[in-house]
């Protein structure tokens, strides 16, 4: 399914890190068209030397109930982090790692799918997971400068690449802030009519995530992913050892 290429809790790493610690911060995901609390999901990054390593990501209905997870490690990619995803609620799995210049792909869309599994070939630039945040911070200025880029996205229903491109779009007032929308879409006009558009609203003068709205990577009893809307709240920092 192409919709749910790059969105693996997606979602939310932060402008400014604390050398060698911890940050946590809470999204609240929203159904696009009711406006009801579809989950919640929390995220733990662990920094070193303000680069961030590792990062897990808990899912919890709106009964406080946990029906997902995932933990990402970026220790050998900023763009291409090993990831596992699982929904315990639907069976939905998502797993890779690198093996040597391999990048193997592990999906499963329910538990009464057989799991798929390969491997392919790693691409040079290339942007799996949240990685695209990572790809945000690393290039904000040239992105807000108006230069557009072109990127293969790790799509894992597919186990291979698509082309994607990432640009502003406009300063505009969401929620009641004034941020910066930056869009992720394919770049095949084709393929955008069935995937759709990732709309990110981070600060204006720095790339801090603020909103997610788009299609979600997580499910609903039936297997049908969600579009929501996404609120970060403010971040919460302390001074810990990346081992820790």
């Amino acid at each position: 399914m192409l919709r749910i290429f790059l969105l693996t809790g997606l979602t939310l790493w932060v402008y400014s890190a604390v050398a060698g610690g911890a940050l946590t911060r809470v999204g609240y995901a929203y159904d696009s068209n009711t406006n009801q609390l579809l989950y919640t999901e929390s995220h733990h990054e662990r920094y070193s030397d303000g680069v961030l390593q590792r990062s897990e990501v808990i899912y919890k209905d709106p009964t406080e109930n946990i029906f997902a997870s995932k933990i990402a490690d970026f220790s050998n990619s900023q763009f291409m982090p090993e990831f596992a995803l699982e929904n315990t609620r639907t069976g939905h799995e998502e797993k890779t790692r690198f093996i040597e210049n391999k990048y193997e792909v592990i999906y499963s869309e329910s538990k009464n799918k057989t799991q798929k599994e390969s491997q392919i070939k790693y691409k040079d630039g290339a942007i799996s997971d949240a990685g695209f945040d990572n790809f945000i911070i690393e290039h904000w200025d040239q992105i807000i400068a108006g230069k557009k880029f072109k990127r293969d996205f790790l799509v894992p229903s597919m186990q291979d690449f698509l082309s994607f491109r990432i640009y502003q779009d406009a300063v505009v007032e969401k929620e009641g802030q004034s941020l910066r929308l930056i869009n992720i879409e394919p770049d095949s006009l084709f393929v955008r009519v069935f995937a759709g558009t990732l709309k990110l609203y981070y600060d204006s003068d720095k790339p801090a995530l603020r909103i997610f709205e788009g299609v979600s990577n997580m499910r609903d009893s039936k297997g049908d992913n969600y579009n929501v809307l996404i609120k970060y709240e403010d971040v919460k920092s302390q001074i810990l050892s990346v081992n820790e």
